[in-house]
Parts: C-alpha cells; sequence; structure tokens
C-alpha cells in the first residue's frame, strides 16, 4: 500500500495559476445566460399566450351556433315504384270556356258533348234583330253626320275664296269712292252754279223792275210771271248758299266711309274669323262622324258577336247553356246571369289530380316521372309530376298533386278515374361505397334565407373566428321537425349560426357563445 503510494505524482493535479483567466468573457456568458435566454422563453410564453387569447382582447359577435343534421339516404333506383294513389282526369290546366261577348238571349245549340270543334267554329247562334236594327240605326246617323262635315267643307271652302277674294269688300269700297268723288265733284261745281243762279236773280230782278215801270201797258199776269220768276231764282240762290255746309259735311262723313272699307278690306277682320270658324265647324263635324263611325262598328261587332265561337280547336266537354236562355255577355255592371256558353278542353293537354297521403308527400318532386293507369287502357301511359297544391284536404287527409299526361290517347277523357304510381326521379347523389348509402344533409328552415340569388345559410369558420355566408341548394320537402335538406354547398362538419347573425357581415369576427342541438 505504502509502495503504490509512493508512486503517485500529485504534482499533475496541480492547477497552473501563473496566467489570470480573462473576467470579460466570464461576464458576459453569465449575462446571457441569467438575462437574454429567460427573457426570450418569457418572451415566447408570452406571445404564445396572446395568440391563444387573442379572441378575448379583438371585438368580436357573440354568436350561436348548431351543427347540421346528417343522415343516411335510402336511394331509390330511378324509375322504381315508390306509392300509389288515386285520382280523375281533367283538362291541363283548366277547361276552356267559350262566352257570350254581348247580352242576348241564345237562338240554338250548334254542338254537343264531346263534339270535337276547330277554333273559330260557331258553337251557338243568339237572336239578332236587335243587333241589326242598332246597326242600321247607327248606318243612318252616320249618314247624317257625314252630310254635316260636308256642308261644313262647303262653307270653309267658300270662307277660303272670301278670304283670297274680297269681292264685296272691293265692291263696298268702290261705292264709297263713287259717292266721295260725286260730292267733290259737286261741291266744286257749287260756286258757279251759285254764280249762274245770282245772275238769274238779278235778271228776273230787272224784268219785274221794267215791267212794273211799263204800268198799265202790260197786263197782270205777265207781271205776276215776273214776279213768280224771281222768287224762284232767288230761292234758287238761297238753296245753293244754304247748300254748302251740308256738302261739306257728307263729303266728310263719305271720306270716313271710304277709309273705313280701306282699312276693312286691308285688315279682312270678318273673312279672317269666318275661315277660322268654318275650320272648327268642320273639325267638330269631323268629330262627330268619327263617333258614328265608331259606333257603326260598335253595331257590327255586336251583331258579329250574335253567333258564339270556339275560342281553341278541341273537345266539347259540356254545354253550359240552353236555348232560350238570357246571356249577360261581358256587362261589368250585371249582378246577375251568366255568359258562359260551352266548355271546352283539349284532348292532347290532360292532367291527373291526385290525392296524395301527406306521410307520401316528402316524395313527390316536380318533374318526377310517374305512370297512369285508367280502366279505359290496357296498359299505363307516362305521365309526369307538374304541380304541388298548398291546400290540404283536412277530412282526407291528403293533398293534391297535378300529375301531366304525356301524349295522352283519345280515349282517355276528362272526369276518368285513375291511379297513379310514383317512379323515384334520377338521384342527384351516388354511392360513396358498395353498400353503403350516401349522406344527406339537413338544416333548419329558419336559418335559410332566401334572395334574388338564391338560398344562403351563415356559419361559422371555427379555424379563423369568421363568419361566411354560404350558397346552398336546397330541396324542396320539409320535415316535421322543421328541417329542409340541403342538396349542395355545406359539409357536414359546417357550424350554422343561430343567434347573432342580426348583426354580421361577410368575413366579421365572432365568439361561439354557445351550441344548440335542440332540433337532434
Amino acid at each position: 500500500m505504502s509502495n503504490h503510494t509512493s508512486q503517485l505524482d500529485l504534482s499533475q493535479l496541480a492547477v497552473e495559476r501563473d496566467q489570470p483567466v480573462k473576467t470579460q468573457a466570464k461576464i458576459k456568458r453569465s449575462w446571457l445566460t441569467r438575462y437574454v435566454l429567460p427573457g426570450g422563453i418569457l418572451l415566447g410564453f408570452l406571445s404564445l399566450f396572446v395568440w391563444a387569447a387573442r379572441d378575448s382582447f379583438l371585438p368580436a359577435q357573440s354568436i350561436t351556433i348548431t351543427p347540421v343534421v346528417v343522415s343516411r339516404a335510402e336511394i331509390q333506383r330511378e324509375g322504381t315504384p315508390l306509392f300509389q294513389a288515386a285520382g280523375w282526369i281533367e283538362p291541363r290546366p283548366t277547361p276552356v270556356v267559350a262566352s257570350s261577348l254581348a247580352p242576348g238571349v241564345i237562338l240554338d245549340m250548334l254542338v254537343i258533348e264531346g263534339q270535337h270543334v276547330e277554333k273559330g267554329e260557331p258553337v251557338a247562334i243568339l237572336i239578332d234583330t236587335d243587333a241589326k236594327l242598332a246597326l242600321a240605326q247607327a248606318k243612318a246617323k252616320h249618314t247624317l253626320r257625314q252630310a254635316e262635315v260636308d256642308r261644313a267643307a262647303a262653307t270653309l271652302a267658300a270662307a277660303k275664296t272670301n278670304l283670297a277674294k274680297p269681292i264685296n269688300l272691293q265692291a263696298s269700297l268702290a261705292d264709297a269712292g263713287a259717292l266721295l268723288a260725286e260730292t267733290q265733284l259737286t261741291i266744286g261745281n257749287l260756286p258757279y252754279a251759285l254764280e249762274a243762279a245770282q245772275t238769274n236773280q238779278q235778271l228776273a230782278a230787272e224784268n219785274v223792275r221794267r215791267k212794273e215801270l211799263a204800268g198799265d201797258a202790260i197786263t197782270g199776269k205777265v207781271l205776276r210771271e215776273a214776279r213768280a220768276e224771281l222768287a224762284t231764282a232767288t230761292n234758287a240762290v238761297n238753296e245753293l248758299a244754304a247748300r254748302k255746309p251740308t256738302l261739306s259735311m257728307q263729303l266728310k262723313s263719305l271720306q270716313q266711309k271710304w277709309d273705313a272699307s280701306a282699312e276693312k278690306l286691308k285688315l279682312l277682320t270678318e273673312e279672317t274669323r269666318a275661315l277660322a270658324e268654318a275650320e272648327a265647324n268642320l273639325a267638330v263635324a269631323k268629330a262627330k262622324a268619327e263617333q258614328t263611325h265608331l259606333e257603326v262598328k260598335v253595331a257590327e261587332l255586336r251583331l258579329e258577336r250574335m253567333v258564339v265561337r270556339s275560342p281553341i280547336t278541341g273537345c266539347v266537354l259540356s254545354l253550359d247553356a240552353r236555348p232560350g236562355q238570357s246571356l249577360t255577355g261581358i256587362n261589368p255592371h250585371s249582378a246577375q246571369g251568366s255568359s258562359a256558353v260551352v266548355s271546352l278542353y283539349d284532348h292532347k293537354r290532360l292532367q291527373v289530380r291526385v290525392d296524395v297521403r301527406l306521410e307520401d308527400v316528402p316524395q313527390v318532386q316536380i318533374g318526377q316521372p310517374a305512370l297512369i293507369e285508367t280502366a279505359a287502357l290496357s296498359k299505363p301511359i307516362e305521365g309526369e309530376v307538374i304541380s304541388v297544391t298548398t291546400l290540404a284536404d283536412i277530412q282526407k287527409n291528403t293533398l293534391q298533386v297535378k300529375v301531366a299526361v304525356n301524349e295522352p290517347p283519345e280515349v282517355i277523357k276528362p272526369e276518368m278515374l285513375g291511379k297513379v304510381t310514383f317512379l323515384a326521379p334520377a338521384s342527384p347523389v351516388t354511392e360513396e361505397a358498395p353498400g353503403e348509402s350516401p349522406l344527406r344533409l339537413f338544416v333548419p328552415k329558419s336559418l335559410v334565407l332566401s334572395a334574388e340569388g338564391g338560398a344562403s345559410v351563415w356559419v361559422a369558420d371555427l379555424t379563423e373566428s369568421l363568419a361566411r355566408r354560404k350558397n346552398v341548394e336546397v330541396g324542396r320537402g320539409e320535415t316535421d321537425e322543421g328541417l329542409v335538406e340541403v342538396l349542395s354547398g355545406l359539409q357536414p362538419t359546417d357550424k350554422l349560426i343561430v343567434a347573432g347573425r342580426e348583426s354580421i357581415r361577410e368575413g366579421s369576427r365572432v365568439r361561439v357563445a354557445g351550441e344548440f342541438r335542440n332540433h337532434e
């Protein structure tokens, strides 16, 4: 033991302390390990915490969600019979009524039930005596109004002539001018006439004076004649002297009359008024004639409507009137009566009105194929669902469905009883694996929004906490729980937004406050 101890060289375990340790590197390593590394770890944990709790800090709309209801679909091969229902055949969409368009009394019916008629073919005749009298009266009234039009046209032509060539005004102006010239000439000759009259007066006065100087040498008769001539000459002088003011006034009046006639000829006021009045009278006469022309047309139409014609090419379904029955026509003020004469239908357009049990209604779709059987046919004929009514029969617990008959044979008639077998339509889904039914998705009908662009629902994107609006295709049926089938647009894992949809927009941040599952 002592030999081994003596052989150990303890000097190799000694630490050489001749060179001092670098304190700067030691301080740097101490700072990194004590502060930077823990701080980085703490900052990482803090960032992770903030990211995880971002929904608590960012504003988000509180919502309630519900899952999509998923079920397995039972696929029926296309053409597989689903169920049967009874019904009766009827015209599609409704019978066509041949109505009387004018009031009257039926004289004769020209068709019978089941008869084939062409469009426009007469089906009934009404008594037309009153219609013929009304037409004759309307024509006579129109002839009278047309005569008034001709008279107004003649008056208008005369007015146009008078305006273009006012002969009457020109003649009046010429007369006034002649009288004015005559008066002017008389006034111009008045001094010469007065001078001549004064000369005659002087000669008559000298003749009287000489005869008076002759005394008894002349007879009294001669003296009296001389004095009479003097009186006549004196009256002529006085008359001519008094005539000058009168002629001056007459000249002034004639001048005014001539000026008025000239102005009247220039303005042509009366002729213009007469022309306008004649044009207005002609327009009134033409309007009245047009009214009577329309009355003639109405009377002719009423006479034509005394024959009731078929509005379509088809078969007579029923006779709704009989000879001697009074029809009201299309009078909207009639409180009673009818205008229907014959009901018709197109034998190429028939349908079956089927009473479908309410439990079978979800299996009915528009465009679904069907087979129609009647006692009149040896084998079924094809049909197609065209309408599902909205009013159920409470007593029968059924809903009426309309099935169109494809290319109906002529033996098929309305009111025949029939039995309709509804066939499975072409399925829009395919099986994912042999023996496994595809998934069917259902959502509450109250969550489906309808707009012009189609149906849509609000879905919560839980990964990003955002609201998304998805367009979906919704099936026609509805379950008793108020669910509708979504044919496309959704995934089985989608979550629908139930509460809080009123204030959200596309891309809005949302926060789930709860989940609603009452519809499951």
